[in-house]
């Protein structure tokens, strides 16, 4: 008898010591406070455009974030959505969409708007000035290219397109491409002169875009199609981050005057557990 009391105390002591162990380990991977993920966005918006932000919480944390405030401003983000996008262990990651106020247009009429920092404010009474990587803000304005748009798409592997043909004769010399540091190694595009029509809107993708690809001659009523595929290597930690930003193919028309023709790239990450690991722990 005695030795089954033994053992009973025994297996007690070891159950309370393993959960203290797994309690232990549970609040050493809790955040002290919500991360930002790093937003990189140079685009155009108007009165009701919507921005995407996401952000990393503890699973269990419910506090949602209610407003922006530009910092140095009174000039406020309202918060029309503050949801879970997918979950992990101990972590969540959220999405939060705001959406741009006439006020915000009317400052865009003006002046370009650069955001590093924002002031967030939490459902909990909390405000933090947090990073959030560098988001420049432009008005809306219509492109006036010498290339009719036809069709363009995109897809969740980041991939893109987009097709137009020339209304003019048409020197393409060059190209714009913002946050060229973070995609030296990881996008492609492609220039080619095919018509695309459904279901095959994906085929094909034309020539690799290099620097001796320059320049490109087009007549009028000749297709321009250009294409991105966006690869980050696998200890590229920029593949953590959103962007949204224009491409420019930029040249001069027969008349000598000088033109872009843009392409949106989107990309959005879908991160792993590894990820959100590094995430937290400031490797990225």
């Amino acid at each position: 008898m005695k030795i089954k009391t033994a053992m009973l105390a025994t297996g007690m002591v070891i159950a309370i010591i393993s959960m203290i162990g797994n309690y232990l380990f549970f609040v050493s991977k809790q955040l002290k406070e919500p991360i930002m993920l790093k937003h990189y966005y140079d685009t155009q918006v108007g009165v009701g455009s919507m921005l995407e932000f996401q952000y990393v919480t503890n699973r269990n944390d419910d506090t949602e974030i209610s407003w922006f405030i530009i910092p140095n401003s009174d000039i406020r983000l309202p918060v029309s959505s503050d949801q879970t996008y997918q979950t992990y262990r101990h972590h969540q990651l959220k999405n939060v969409y705001t959406t741009i106020t006439e006020e915000i247009a009317r400052k865009l009429n003006k002046s370009a708007l650069e955001m590093t920092q924002l002031e967030v404010y939490f459902s909990n009474g909390d405000m933090k000035l947090m990073d959030i990587g560098e988001i420049i803000l432009h008005e809306f304005k219509e492109n006036n290219s010498p290339f009719d748009f036809r069709a363009g798409g995109g897809s969740t592997d980041n991939t893109g397109f987009s097709v137009a043909v020339a209304t003019k004769d048409v020197n393409i010399t060059g190209l714009e491409i913002p946050y060229a540091d973070k995609f030296e190694k990881s996008i492609k595009l492609y220039v080619g002169d095919t018509e695309r029509t459904p279901p095959n809107f994906q085929s094909p993708k034309g020539e690799l875009l290099t620097i001796d690809s320059f320049p490109i001659h087009k007549k009028k009523g000749d297709y321009l199609s250009f294409d991105y595929q966006i690869q980050f290597e696998q200890d590229d930690k920029n593949k953590h981050h959103l962007y949204t930003f224009e491409i420019k193919l930029v040249g001069n028309d027969e008349n000598g005057e000088t033109f872009s023709f843009p392409d949106t790239i989107f990309y959005k990450p879908e991160l792993t557990d590894k990820d959100i690991a590094a995430i937290v722990q400031g490797e990225t």
